[in-house]
This record gives structure tokens, sequence and C-alpha cells, in this order.
């Protein structure tokens, strides 16, 4: 069964969370950190582990190569500062310039797996979504559909772990 497919999911399949990946093997999972460049976290992360350690919602991994990324199929990151705070290496931005910028701007993308877009009444991402920024307008005689205001998101992933059907990702802009 390809558990990709929405269409070859069953009830207990959506229930259960059978639709997201088992492994992090199955996911590109590109290197981001909040505060952090893909560049930095290339060039200066040593895979110590510490920012894993103090993460409080547990959604900063190592990938196999040992650098820190961020899961968001395990949670959603509260840009609560201690991975930055705790890193021995120059990954992060430095605190004052933390308070200064955003910590990554990215924006979620939902794919044709979601529910709504099936036709199936599901709003778990508006219900999760802290800055509740994602909407489903009534549409008349339809199933309403998802609406981000892209302009407010903050890119936290409450989104993405919540998808019974994984069918949201948070895009990152390229950084230098």
């Amino acid at each position: 069964m390809n558990l990709s497919d929405p269409q070859n999911l069953s009830r207990r399949d959506v229930l259960f969370g059978q639709g997201k990946s088992a492994s992090l093997k199955e996911q590109e999972l590109e290197n981001h950190l909040p505060w952090a460049t893909g560049k930095a976290i290339d060039d200066f992360c040593t895979g110590c582990g510490d920012c894993v350690s103090a993460c409080p919602e547990e959604v900063i991994i190592l990938t196999e190569k040992g650098h820190a990324t961020v899961d968001f199929s395990k949670g959603e990151c509260v840009f609560c500062q201690e991975c930055a705070d705790i890193c021995p290496e120059p990954v992060f931005a430095t605190k004052s310039d933390r308070d200064q910028v955003p910590p990554w701007v990215g924006q979620p993308e939902i794919s044709k797996s979601c529910l709504a877009i099936q036709g199936v009444v599901c709003q778990v991402c508006k219900d999760q979504c802290p800055e509740s920024i994602i909407k489903f307008p009534p549409t008349l005689g339809a199933v309403a559909q998802p609406d981000i205001n892209i302009q407010s998101c903050t890119a936290c992933g409450a989104c993405v772990s919540s998808c019974p059907t994984a069918a949201i990702q948070i895009k990152f802009e390229r950084s230098a």
C-alpha cells in the first residue's frame, strides 16, 4: 500500500497516523534551526547534541550527517531560544540579533493529500495553529478549503505535526 496516496488510506490509517512517514530516511530533512542559516549549520555544527537535549519541545534531531535540524513531525518550535543559548559553536545568530530578526522565513504548503482538498471535513491544522492564521471559509455545497495568511505565519510547524495525512510541509527560503 502506498501511504503517501490519500486514496489508499483507510479510516484506521488516518486515525492512527499511518499516512505519516515512519522514518527519517524517508524524509528529506534540510538543516533548519531557528536563527541559523543552513550554511552555518553545515560549517559549524559538530553534532554534539546540546541543542537536542536543550529543546523543551523535543523537535530538534541530528540528521544522518550529524547536523542538527528541526523535525516538525515531532511537534512545533516555540522559539524559546534554548537551542541557540546552549550551542557552543557559532551556528546561531547572537542574542541581540535574535531579538531583531525573525527565527526563519518559511511558509506552509499544503499538498493534494489534505483531507479537506479530498472532500473530507478536517480542520485539525486550524485548531492547532497558535497564530490562528489558518482559516476554513465556508463554501456553499462543498467542504471548506484551507486558507493560510502567509504574511502572519511564523513557520512554527504546529500544523505539520498535527496533520493526519502529512499533507503540510514548511518550505523555507534559502539563506546565505
